[in-house]
């Protein structure tokens, strides 16, 4: 498999199920012939199997006459389709993610997007918890290192980040610069699955080539689906957001909400940060640390 090095106009890519990176240039075949750019051993594939190719500022996905086809979401691909963030290609047995950073996300972000979804797709409402986790220092990592060595260590950090949620039952919804935003539904999901995933996060902090921090919340969440892809929206997901620049006031690396605390059972283990407000809101909400010392410690992926 041919993995290109990420340039720094690099802002989309294909999750493998092996869990490696494989980021989107202007074109891209896929097949099991070695002179495509992304080689994949399948039995199921075509020699030349599909094309992603670069449509102005999106990426359309076409099926190159295979022999067993190519499904988006598990409709067959008969002509050029766009992609969106979280879209699933898949190849016989075979399933990529196609993701793309998004432009920006926060509360007011949040609003527009149920606005402007609720007439497309219909709109659920499911209770979660929640996890932001946010790389600090980015813009002088840029500096430092210039765009394209940022880039490449980005791509490392969110290689490297992704597994930890995703191998203990946790979604992926987004990745908005140098943000990934994750989701857990209650009823599909045991909270020991989200304990864990914190767990790993802070095991492998020390060996992350980048700071970070996190905040993590629980509550109600309404998900739908625009042009950009699945969109979550409600105040818990403002909460979330907004508790980052809190966790900035605290100085905390790692932040949990009372509500995500009390809800993973946590109660009694967590250092209380304080009550603080949140701008745009009437309720005050307090914070704590996670745990200082977890037990029994998890495996570092």
């Amino acid at each position: 498999m041919i993995t290109p090095a990420p340039t720094a106009t690099t802002d989309s890519w294909l999750e493998l199920p092996d869990g490696r990176t494989f980021w989107l240039m202007g074109r891209c075949t896929i097949g099991r012939s070695p002179d495509n750019d992304l080689v994949l051993e399948v039995p199921e594939l075509s020699r030349q199997h599909a094309m992603i190719a670069r449509d102005g500022g999106n990426f359309l996905l076409s099926d190159l006459h295979s022999r067993n086809g190519t499904y988006l979401n598990g409709t067959a691909v008969t002509r050029p389709a766009h992609l969106r963030d979280g879209d699933e290609i898949r190849f016989g047995t075979t399933t990529l993610r196609f993701r793309r950073k998004r432009s920006g996300f926060g509360p007011a972000e949040a609003a527009a997007v149920g606005a402007t979804t609720q007439a497309i797709d219909q709109i659920h409402e499911s209770v979660c918890w929640l996890l932001l986790v946010d790389v600090v220092g980015s813009a002088t990592l840029t500096e430092k290192l210039g765009s394209e060595a940022a880039l490449r260590q980005l791509q490392g950090w969110i290689t490297a980040l992704r597994p930890l949620i995703e191998k203990n039952g946790g979604q992926i919804n987004g990745y908005v610069g140098d943000a990934v935003l994750a989701y857990w539904v209650e009823n599909k999901v045991k909270p020991q699955q989200v304990i864990t995933a914190l767990q790993a996060i802070e095991a492998w902090r020390p060996r992350s080539k980048l700071p970070f921090r996190l905040v993590s919340h629980y509550g109600s969440v309404l998900f739908s689906r625009s042009e950009n892809g699945q969109e979550i929206t409600g105040t818990a997901v403002n909460v979330v957001f907004r508790s980052e620049k809190i966790a900035r006031g605290f100085g905390a690396q790692a932040m949990i909400s009372e509500a995500g605390m009390t809800t993973l059972g946590l109660t009694g283990q967590c250092e209380s940060y304080g009550r603080s407000s949140i701008d745009g809101m009437r309720e005050y909400y307090i914070f704590h640390a996670l745990p200082a010392a977890w037990t029994p410690a998890p495996p570092v992926a």
